[in-house]
């Protein structure tokens, strides 16, 4: 487990960013042992960071140079001045200290960056390795930082990867789509359920065999994969959309979303 670091900066930066930027992962964090806490919402943030890119840009070149600014922030000489933001300045201490991997880290951003590439999500193998390598990989992050062994985390983050991933990638789908970017396909979609459908009933199928492994996973591995929780809501936003998916984000309310994971954390169950 990562430790609080004396004279790492900023700490209530990175909290206002995880907040605001992947508000389900704060939650997640807030909720796990206090020396993991600070280390949890350097994860969040960050991960919030890169997964806004592509639906803050229109220009993909743009996102890229944004994206790629990361890669040489957290990939360069562990002995480089500050870089003036406390989320890279802390996670790339966890880095150096050898606490947190780098591939991992990178993995998400090159992840990020596929959803620029139109119709770069548009077959399944595709679409699974996005989703095991940005959301899969911010959990596996906090897995590491809790202290789970790897072997432990693999399964269980997989498939956590699939079913939260999926509804968090039809989520962002309208803001996509107002930036001109479609993961789905080359083409205008003029009809979206062929494309919907699927996806929706692999996050079911996958919360399935999420509920099946959950009971023989430690309190600590239930911990690091704890916005799960929020599929079952987020999937029944979803759906209540219909034929507006693409064009509405689905949302569930704030008190909701705090009670799910208060729960899901005190039962051990989603």
């Amino acid at each position: 487990m990562i430790a609080k670091g004396a004279n790492l900066p900023d700490s209530a930066i990175v909290r206002g960013e995880a907040r605001d930027l992947d508000h389900d992962r704060y939650l997640a964090a807030l909720l796990a042992p206090a020396p993991a806490r600070d280390a949890l919402m350097t994860v969040a943030a960050f991960h919030g960071e890169i997964a806004r890119i592509p639906t803050n840009v229109r220009e993909p070149a743009m996102g890229a140079i944004r994206l790629q600014w990361w890669r040489d922030a957290l990939g360069g000489d562990a002995a480089a001045e500050p870089t003036g933001s406390p989320v890279v300045d802390r996670l790339r201490h966890d880095i150096d200290s050898g606490a947190l991997p780098l591939a991992e880290v990178l993995s998400i951003i090159d992840a990020y960056e596929t959803l620029l590439q139109p119709g770069a999500l548009a077959d399944v193998a595709a679409l699974d390795a996005f989703l095991d390598e940005s959301q899969g990989a911010a959990f596996r992050l906090s897995a590491r930082i809790l202290g789970v062994e790897d072997g432990e985390a693999r399964e269980i983050v997989g498939v956590a990867a699939q079913a939260y991933g999926r509804v968090q990638l039809l989520r962002a789908l309208p803001l996509l789509r107002a930036k001109g970017h479609n993961p789905f396909a080359r083409e205008p979609v003029q009809d979206w359920a062929p494309v919907v459908q699927p996806i929706l009933a692999a996050t079911r199928q996958s919360l399935r065999e999420l509920r099946r492994l959950m009971p023989v996973a430690s309190l600590t591995l239930r911990t690091a994969v704890l916005p799960v929780a929020l599929v079952e809501p987020y999937l029944a936003a979803l759906e209540r959309l219909g034929s507006r998916i693409a064009s509405e984000q689905a949302g569930i309310s704030p008190l909701s979303r705090v009670w799910r994971i208060y729960v899901a954390r005190r039962r051990g169950r989603l």
